[in-house]
């Protein structure tokens, strides 16, 4: 069917109508779908899955996201590779309210709040461009708060982001 083009690739197996509008709701129910059958509980798109969700594009080849539950077990991977960190964003007293946002459902990380963790947990170039092209919905007033912040790995960030963003973040 997605080869006649009547359905579109969309997160792991899952495809979409091909009429159907590509929006940031759309990916993250696709992202939910996904996730129903492999976390439990509470858990908080991330990385480049939450990346995914606000730019579009191609899917990444797995769910990144932090739970509150731990997970074990190969089950898993038999709908989509996983990367969970045991955090629990919701009821973490480091997390802002502000860092997170509902869309489609689903619990995401903000832009910016995404950013930080595109560099500091990801850094590879493929994290650094995705942090670069999420900059277009970032409040850079926000994420020049949150780089001038005196927390671990906060400057290697910055560092990493700067030769990247058109925006000067050099007064942070």
């Amino acid at each position: 069917m997605a080869y006649h083009g009547v359905l579109r690739p969309q997160f792991g197996p899952y495809y979409v109508d091909a009429d159907l509008p590509d929006t940031a709701s759309q990916r993250a129910k696709s992202v939910r779908m996904a996730a129903e059958r492999l976390i439990e509980g509470d858990w908080t798109a991330t990385l480049l899955t939450a990346a995914w969700i606000y730019l579009g594009g191609h899917a990444p080849e797995m769910l990144e996201a932090a739970t509150a539950l731990q997970h074990r077990g190969a089950s898993r991977n038999r709908v989509i590779p996983t990367a969970l960190r045991h955090a629990d964003y919701l009821r973490h007293d480091e997390i802002d309210q502000e860092d997170l946002r509902v869309i489609g459902g689903i619990v995401v990380t903000c832009p910016e709040l995404t950013i930080e963790e595109l560099l500091r947990i990801g850094g590879t170039r493929r994290h650094q461009l995705k942090a670069q092209q999420l900059c277009a919905y970032a409040d850079m007033a926000a994420l020049a708060r949150r780089f001038s912040a005196d927390r671990p790995g906060m400057r290697q960030a910055r560092d990493l982001l700067q030769p990247l963003d058109p925006v000067d973040l050099s007064t942070v």
